[in-house]
């Protein structure tokens, strides 16, 4: 059961404080689960304070995952001055190395020292972040059940098929009732094109013979109108018209093969697809904003395809 954070005050624990989207706070559960394995910590997830200014509506998103039974759920806003200076000092830090330099791995973080609670404000999008409980993860982020609704006919095509999952974030609900921050939040990130799209899947044809693809967006009318575009030599193309965030992760992770937008929902549905010989292709430009190429975000054997 949850203890309270006054039981924890003078012992080690890692505190998560969880923001963003799915793919956002995988990547957080990653590096805390990590973090607390390594000091013999409890892990505690901050489900609210994250999420009190969110922009675009978000909120806690793990609850269907099989997550440890160690993990505890807390609020740490007002823990302390030191644990709260550190976080914020972690997040200013990852957040300037994110845009001047592309790195997406801190050693700070993995140097912490924890002898009490400690609060985990940074996004962490690494897998070097959680080297060793790789096994550990996987099992805690099954599904508890299968997501209600879910198309058992597709999840038949899927499993029977060569199949690609094809993720398009076109960032269509980003800040819908704030056309400037919408504005700017797709200048930042950007969207993958057409042109990416084609080489990828004509790439995995290639090697990986004739594939079925399965693509999975945001906007739903987009791509409905690009999917002939997308189609190349052996491969077909079939629209998953799902916009429930967790049925849609729990399809796409189920493909064999992989081409990303530059979304962390994607890379995680990509990191937990099970298929042996899966392959993974990624755009050559990731987010518009950054002044440089991400190193330390993709697991070695991903694939990087041009965007241009």
């Amino acid at each position: 059961m949850p203890e309270d954070l006054t039981e924890i005050r003078n012992r080690p624990a890692i505190i998560v404080r969880l923001r963003g989207g799915l793919g956002n706070q995988l990547f957080q559960y990653a590096a805390g689960r990590s973090l607390a394995s390594r000091f013999g910590a409890p892990l505690m997830l901050d489900t609210k304070s994250g999420f009190r200014s969110d922009l675009f509506g978000r909120s806690y998103a793990l609850g269907a995952f099989a997550l440890s039974n160690t993990v505890l759920e807390a609020d740490s806003a007002g823990h302390g001055f030191c644990a709260e200076l550190q976080s914020r000092l972690l997040r200013r830090h990852e957040i300037l190395r994110l845009k001047l330099l592309g790195r997406y791995f801190s050693p700070s973080i993995q140097r912490l020292r924890v002898s009490g609670p400690t609060v985990l404000d940074a996004y962490c999008q690494s897998p070097r972040y959680f080297l060793g409980v790789e096994d550990a993860l996987k099992e805690e982020l099954a599904f508890k059940a299968i997501p209600a609704g879910v198309d058992s006919a597709i999840v038949n095509e899927i499993y029977f098929a060569n199949s690609v999952c094809v993720h398009a974030r076109r960032l269509l609900g980003a800040c819908a009732d704030r056309a400037k921050t919408r504005r700017s939040v797709v200048d930042y990130y950007g969207a993958c094109g057409i042109n990416y799209y084609r080489s990828a899947l004509a790439k995995l044809a290639r090697e990986h013979g004739p594939i079925t693809a399965f693509l999975f967006s945001d906007d739903p009318a987009w791509a409905r109108e690009n999917a002939s575009r997308l189609v190349t030599t052996d491969c077909t193309l079939k629209v998953i018209d799902e916009q429930d965030t967790l049925k849609s992760f729990y399809l796409m992770r189920l493909c064999k093969h992989f081409v990303l937008a530059n979304s962390t929902f994607g890379w995680w549905a990509a990191w937990l697809g099970e298929f042996a010989r899966k392959a993974v292709y990624v755009p050559s430009v990731w987010n518009r904003g950054e002044k440089r190429f991400p190193l330390e975000l993709f697991p070695d054997g991903w694939s990087i395809v041009p965007t241009a």
